[in-house]
């Protein structure tokens, strides 16, 4: 050993008559160097010896502890992190309705909260004692193994459901690359997306399938309006006039309004001739106006036998007659 720490030197032995007097006592600090062993090197090189083998592996097993002991501390620290992390926080937030096996969701969330009530105290190394210290050291290894353990399932999980979302997302983005075909305005969009579905990447494909989806949208309203377009012109068609197209211009030729003596009266018209266009009314005779009466009382024409004569027509245009006025 270094200077620091001097190897004790056994006490002198007893002269040969004392020695002869009594049987020496074993020293008591002798005692547990034996009993740890230092029996063969006490053959071999003597008490010194065997002091200096001890110390040696009390050293060896103090160092073994304090690397086992910051070894569960880290292991420690990289589960906090975890906990703490983007990543896992975005794992977790995953939902049911966004993976293909809805069984991941929940097997993470049942595993981060076992994870998170995790709390293994981490003992530190004992000064002296071989036997302490090696046990100590056994406590801290498991310690570090069970916190390094628990890091991987948490990941574990956490991927799982990663990858499930991801392989809904290809499923999704297959249907609509299957139900796409012949609806999109530029084929081109149809087969960026099947590249995307191949790499796996959901950033890609989320960017595929809307690229799919505005084209789908843009044929779709460009069918919309030339469908529009040709019913408006089926619809102009379709209220045409039927007529004769000699003159240029094909009328209705169904019925109109023509004015009689008495104000305006319907009159159905017929098509005359190869001429379109309306046919005007027959105009009705005018009535002959009453003549007022003659005689003495100044009414009508006086008679013999002193009667007024009146005179009296119809609307078809023929002489009236005479009639008494009475």
């Amino acid at each position: 050993m270094s200077g620091s720490n001097p190897v004790p030197q056994p006490p002198t032995e007893p002269s040969g008559a004392a020695r002869a007097a009594s049987k020496p006592k074993r020293p008591k600090w002798l005692v547990p160097v034996i009993a740890g062993g230092c029996a063969v090197v006490l053959a071999a090189g003597g008490i010194g010896g065997c002091l200096y083998w001890n110390h040696d592996r009390l050293t060896a097993a103090s160092e073994e502890c304090a690397t086992s002991y910051d070894r569960a501390v880290k292991a420690r620290k990289k589960l906090t992190e975890y906990l703490k992390s983007d990543a896992l926080k975005t794992a977790v937030t995953v939902k049911d309705s966004e993976v293909k096996d809805a069984k991941t969701v929940g097997t993470l969330a049942s595993t981060v909260k076992t994870a998170s009530k995790t709390k293994t105290d981490i003992p530190g190394c004992p000064a002296d004692g071989l036997k302490d210290i090696k046990a100590v050291t056994a406590r801290l290894d498991k310690t570090a193994t069970a916190y390094a353990k628990t890091v991987g399932e948490v990941k574990a999980e956490a991927e799982a459901v990663n990858a499930s979302k991801t392989d809904k997302i290809v499923a999704d983005a297959t249907r609509i690359l299957n139900d796409s075909k012949g609806r999109v305005k530029d084929d081109k969009v149809r087969a960026a997306l099947e590249n995307a579905i191949k790499s796996k990447d959901g950033k890609a494909i989320s960017d595929a399938v809307k690229a799919v989806n505005d084209s789908i949208k843009a044929k779709s309203d460009a069918d919309a309006k030339a469908r529009a377009e040709k019913e408006k012109q089926a619809a102009d068609n379709g209220s045409s006039y039927t007529g004769d197209t000699t003159g240029g211009y094909t009328g209705y030729t169904g019925g109109g309004y023509t004015q009689s003596q008495g104000g305006y009266a319907y009159m159905p018209q017929q098509p005359a001739g190869n001429g379109g266009g309306y046919t005007p009314a027959p105009q009705p005779a005018p009535q002959p106006t009453p003549q007022p009466p003659q005689g003495n009382n100044g009414g009508g024409s006086g008679g013999d036998d002193g009667w007024d004569i009146c005179f009296t027509g119809d609307t078809s245009g023929k002489p009236g007659i005479q009639v008494p006025c009475n």
